[in-house]
């Protein structure tokens, strides 16, 4: 029996939202995944745990999914479609491949423009920000604080800093000191991958003494 998988079990490894966002897909390296997002209320359930808005509003949502079934539909294949687009993006600049960001570029802005339309000049606690308007009847409002996240990733950092996992393709900014992270978690992809590399070389290596040519 497969390990029991949910929003509660899923590892978050990255400090940036739209990483974290992508990163609710199992693999991107394999067709055979799991895919966190399996309901609409999985994609509330994940907004909750990131804290991306409160939880009088994620309710709102619960029991409006609830009473529209089929619009709750909709909008998970839109939060998908949304991520898919997201993942591509992201997976090109950690690849430093400059035809698949232009690829994914056009369908990325569009969103962009969709997500800042929503924002508003606010004023709270003596200064004014800008932040998104929670609007309870749209059903993939939490999406746009996301593009927010992409925007700032891409032009608030270094490009030489996002990265992607080898092993599952999960994407993260690269924190550390040197720039040195490999893995989207060492203690997971990091021990499976040097796993297999080593039993791989191990495997080459018998190959090897079987056909005499090296002892």
């Amino acid at each position: 029996m497969g390990k029991f998988r949910s929003i509660g079990t899923l590892v978050i490894d990255s400090n940036i939202l739209c990483c974290n966002f992508v990163n609710t897909v199992s693999s991107w390296k394999t067709e055979e995944n799991y895919d966190y997002f399996a309901t609409y209320l999985d994609f509330v359930d994940w907004c909750s745990k990131l804290k991306i808005s409160n939880p009088h509003l994620l309710q709102t949502l619960r029991e409006l999914a609830e009473r529209q079934p089929e619009e709750a539909l909709a909008a998970l294949n839109r939060i998908k479609e949304i991520r898919r687009i997201l993942q591509g993006l992201i997976s090109a600049v950690a690849e430093k491949d400059d035809d698949k960001k232009q690829i994914f570029l056009p369908a990325t802005n569009l969103l962009i423009v969709d997500a800042f339309s929503r924002q508003r000049l606010q004023f709270a606690e003596d200064k004014f920000f800008l932040d998104h308007i929670e609007a309870s009847g749209d059903l993939i409002f939490p999406v746009w604080k996301v593009l927010h996240s992409l925007v700032n990733l891409l032009t608030q950092h270094s490009l030489e800093r996002v990265k992607q996992c080898p092993k599952c393709g999960w994407v993260f900014l690269d924190e550390t000191r040197n720039g040195s992270r490999k893995w989207c978690n060492p203690k997971y992809c990091g021990t499976s991958d040097k796993m297999k590399r080593y039993n791989k070389k191990k495997s080459g290596k018998s190959s090897e003494n079987k056909d005499g040519s090296k002892e």
